[in-house]
């Protein structure tokens, strides 16, 4: 499937519907060959910028590491209390493959600094190589590398 084609959004919502979190997943294309980091990076960054409200602001970047793949952090953080889901974390990674020319974003909004359910599907990531192999992001034996809550 084309890069940009796919989005894939889960929500989670409390029983007197107001929303708790969503999580969105997309595909991006980069020559990630020629500038991986700044590529990435620039990605987390200018995702979050469109994510943040004019109550909010983005915190900056922070390298990721994860078994198979790397990337960057963004997080964008309320000034004041809002409403809705002031709490964004924008993952921007690739696997190591370099025959793959893109990568994925993952976008967190909160309504609270800490969702469980977030942790939970993040820990199940998994990213294709390019033999269509599953590399987990997170496995037993490397703890969960994508934190929500604590910037590192």
């Amino acid at each position: 499937m084309p890069a940009g084609e796919a989005v894939v959004r889960c929500s989670e919502r409390r029983p007197d519907g107001k929303p708790v979190g969503e999580l969105e997943v997309s595909m991006f294309k980069a020559a990630l060959i020629i500038d991986r980091d700044g590529i990435l990076e620039e990605k987390a960054r200018t995702v979050a910028e469109t994510c943040a409200a004019a109550s909010s602001e983005v915190a900056g970047t922070v390298a990721i590491s994860l078994p198979g793949a790397s990337g960057y952090r963004a997080d964008v953080e309320p000034r004041r209390n809002s409403a809705g889901l002031p709490y964004v974390h924008v993952f921007a990674m690739a696997p190591h493959d370099l025959g793959i020319d893109g990568g994925v974003v993952v976008v967190v909004r909160s309504a609270a600094p800490e969702w469980p359910a977030a942790e939970q599907m993040l820990g199940s990531l998994r990213l294709l190589t390019r033999n269509g192999a599953p590399q987990p992001a997170n496995d037993e034996e490397h703890p969960p590398l994508l934190p929500i809550v604590s910037r590192e």
